[in-house]
């Protein structure tokens, strides 16, 4: 009998093979739409987990290829900062603000319907500037500037800050729009948002702008993407800065101009190219700027095409409807007409959902769907040989009859999700930090200064990694590490010390190679604390990092800022020091309470390894003497520390106070413990 076929056999004279019974085909059916039902849950799965909607994705760019490219937007311009302009203006960027006002004034003079500068004015330039640029958007009117948003965050505090430009633009200009994309994880840009943060895209400003009380596609949807690179009618900046001699006559009249980067060769597009992938990218292997993409946007919104996606529930529900009704409808067919079937149901699915988005632009994901309707077939050819085979070993016996369905063992493999949690550790915590990072990285270009930040990140990730320390992230120029987790280290305290000691040293050799060259000389202060923590994996289902939380993380963060106050490079708590031999030479510092903490801080300065010097001894006298309240010894001997070691931080702090409570004495209740004012 061939697989698949549930029908009667024809009997011969010699046969004693008993026909397919009604429970047979009963069992068998049952167990088609059994197999269906799993699938269909299968493909639902795979539809709403990150490689599916990766897969599902690159789907979508393929049809926007097959589709092709569409016809540029008529009534939009796009005046591009690009390499020709910025060769032939000579200026290095940001250009001059005199100059966008010049733009403006030829802007309106050329009858622009509307100007939308995909730039940020967020900062003062120079008076006569600002108020050229100020006067050419009161002059045009119909002038729209960009905002952004600005996140920062580490281990304390999260931010996140709309930038919008300088008061008096935003007065002088028509409104404001964020200029923000929002890629998909992969870097592609296939959606959009009209509102971003609560604030108005730059595309979704520009509409209301145009046709006031136009509804806005509050939700986005996808970009209809006219093609690659340069698919919307673009001009050099200089261009339309001269666009009497160099665009033919009324080409800018009555358009929508879009001013933003547009770059491909420059020295700067590491940092400012403002391109991104599309669909086409795969095609073309160019990027598209940022500035044509807010055109495109533009474009759909103008013409009421906003590009749907259907919700998970309807995917997840055509996977349960159909596949399983395909697994029924299947098994009653025979092995070559079923095959068939199969194929044309999963091209059809395909067909069906490129149909909808060439026709409505709307994106119905298929892939499960029809990889489902493949899959459902493939279990019923191999359920259909196993009955085969099982039948004929039937026939030749000849002596019973076929009594039980055929019975197949799916297995139907998930991997298993990384779920966030953690466990209770006991670890050293250090964190790091440059000083003086914000002023010398204001006067470098953002290309040198990345190449700062690796020179030095790569020695201190080999000194922490050197010393068995687990390196948790980068925050800005800041360095975290813990010991102690996720293995347990009896001497978390130690390896923290001699990681300390060690990123010191190599800072060291990073300056004597910086600093010949014209850089900056870096110095670090560190920050480390010992305690309970939280350790293990945080974050979303599609992101996590292994890290540690807790009280402990904090007090490490305070005390790395605590150097600037004392003039120290690295701070440690007393909990640290309980947990230290006499393999390092450290100096008590001081009693400290920091905000949010009610319990005083002990803190030692780590001078190396070994014994510390002989002027830590006077430095220790004098911190005696001064939590007795003998300001006038104490004094002396902070005194003697700075004559012997000049400039002595902790000395010159503590001299201070001293002088101080000889001149004013500290209320009857004082401790000896300094309150910190600050984080």
């Amino acid at each position: 009998m061939p697989p698949g076929a549930d029908g009667p056999r024809p009997q011969t004279p010699s046969s004693t093979a008993p026909a397919v019974a009604p429970e047979t085909r009963r069992c068998g059916m049952a167990a088609a739409l059994c197999a269906g039902l799993l699938i269909a849950a299968a493909a639902a799965l795979f539809q709403a987990s990150p490689p599916g909607h990766q897969l599902e994705s690159q789907l979508l760019d393929l049809f926007f290829l097959l589709r092709g490219p569409r016809p540029a937007p008529p009534d939009i311009v796009i005046a591009a900062i690009d390499e020709p302009s910025i060769q032939e203006l000579g200026l290095a960027w940001p250009w001059p603000r005199r100059v966008h006002a010049a733009l403006l004034r030829e802007l309106t003079d050329a009858g622009a319907r509307l100007a939308v500068l995909d730039v940020i004015f967020a900062e003062p330039s120079t008076p006569e500037d600002d108020q050229a640029l100020e006067d050419a958007l009161r002059a045009n009117g119909r002038a729209l500037l960009a905002s952004t948003v600005d996140t920062a965050e580490d281990a304390a505090f999260s931010r996140v800050m709309l930038v919008r430009p300088l008061p008096r633009f935003e007065r002088a200009a028509l409104g404001t729009g964020l200029a923000i994309l929002t890629p998909d994880p992969d870097g592609t840009v296939r959606r959009f948002s009209s509102v971003l943060a609560g604030q108005a895209t730059l595309p979704a400003a520009a509409l209301e702008a145009l046709e006031p009380g136009r509804r806005v596609f509050h939700k986005g949807g996808l970009v209809d993407h006219p093609g690659p690179a340069r698919s919307v009618r673009t001009v050099s900046y200089t261009q339309a800065l001269d666009w009497r001699a160099s665009l033919p006559p009324g080409f800018l009249k009555d358009k929508i101009v879009l001013v933003g980067r547009s770059l491909a060769a420059s020295p700067v597009l590491s940092v400012q190219a403002d391109a991104f992938r599309t669909p086409f990218s795969r095609q073309s292997g160019a990027n598209v700027p940022g500035v044509e993409l807010h055109a495109a946007i533009l474009a759909q919104l103008l013409g009421g095409r906003a590009g749907t996606v259907a919700p998970g529930w309807a995917v997840a529900g055509a996977a349960l409807t159909i596949i399983p009704g395909a697994a029924l409808l299947l098994r009653r067919l025979r092995p070559l007409p079923a095959a068939l079937a199969s194929l044309g149901g999963a091209a059809g699915a395909l067909g069906a959902s490129y149909a909808l988005f060439a026709a409505k632009l709307a994106w119905f994901p298929a892939l499960g769907l029809s990889g489902g309707i493949l899959a459902v077939e493939g279990f019923l050819l191999l359920e259909g040989y196993a009955r085969a085979a099982r039948e004929r070993r039937q026939m030749r016996a000849a002596f019973s009859r076929y009594v039980s369905p055929a019975v197949v063992d799916m297995l139907l493999a998930r991997p298993e999700l990384l779920e966030p949690g953690g466990e209770e550790a006991e670890v050293t915590v250090l964190f790091s930090d440059l000083a003086g990072f914000t002023s010398f990285s204001e006067r470098m270009a953002p290309g040198e200064l990345m190449e700062l930040l690796s020179g030095y990140f790569t020695p201190m990730t080999e000194v922490i990694k050197a010393n068995a320390g687990t390196l948790d992230k980068f925050i800005g120029d800041a360095v975290m590490a813990f010991w102690g987790a996720p293995l347990p280290d009896a001497r978390h305290a130690a390896h923290a010390c001699r990681a300390a000691l060690g990123m010191a040293r190599a800072l060291e050799v990073l300056n004597a190679r910086l600093e010949p060259g014209g850089g900056p000389r870096l110095a670090a202060r560190m920050g480390l604390h010992s305690g309970r923590v939280v350790a293990g994996n945080v974050g979303s289902r599609e992101h996590v990092n292994y890290t540690c939380l807790g009280d402990t993380v904090n007090l490490a963060s305070r005390l790395e800022s605590a150097n600037k106050q004392y003039g120290t490079g690295t701070l440690l708590s007393g909990e640290t020091r309980a947990f230290l031999g006499q393999e390092f030479a450290l100096r008590r510092v001081d009693a400290i309470r920091v905000k949010g903490r009610a319990k005083p801080v002990e803190i030692f300065e780590l001078l190396g390894e070994g014994s510390p010097p002989p002027w830590a001894e006077a430095y220790e006298r004098g911190l005696a003497a001064y939590m007795a309240r003998d300001f006038v010894e104490a004094a002396g001997h902070f005194q003697d520390v700075l004559a012997e070691r000049p400039g002595d931080g902790p000395s010159r702090v503590l001299l201070a106070r001293c002088q101080t409570f000889m001149e004013t004495p500290p209320a009857p209740e004082w401790d000896g413990v300094h309150a910190m004012e600050s984080k």
